[in-house]
């Protein structure tokens, strides 16, 4: 038998356990957005507004996320314009 076969099953437990790799966006949503919008979009904590029932084009979302708007921080220092993009597009996503 060859290593390498062998090395991969080593390895097969533990992508097994990985899960599903996360989309582009989804791994800063949940460290940015989630706290008040849930890892859904609908949690709505301290006002967050419920993300799958929005009617918000990208446009409206990336001025949200960028200049934030009421109790919503603003996340244009946080996070680059490419973070935001991504963000925006994730949460287009939820439903």
């Amino acid at each position: 038998m060859n290593f390498r076969y062998f090395a991969l099953l080593a390895f097969l437990p533990q992508l097994a356990l990985a899960g599903p790799p996360l989309v582009p966006g989804q791994a800063l949503f949940q460290k940015n957005c989630a706290r008040c919008h849930g890892a859904n979009g609908k949690k709505g904590a301290n006002g967050a507004h419920d993300l799958t029932k929005s009617n918000l084009n990208a446009f409206g979302r990336t001025y949200l996320v960028t200049n934030g708007m009421g109790k919503m921080p603003a996340f244009g220092k946080v996070l680059t314009p490419e973070q935001v993009q991504q963000v925006v597009a994730y949460s287009l996503t939820l439903k």
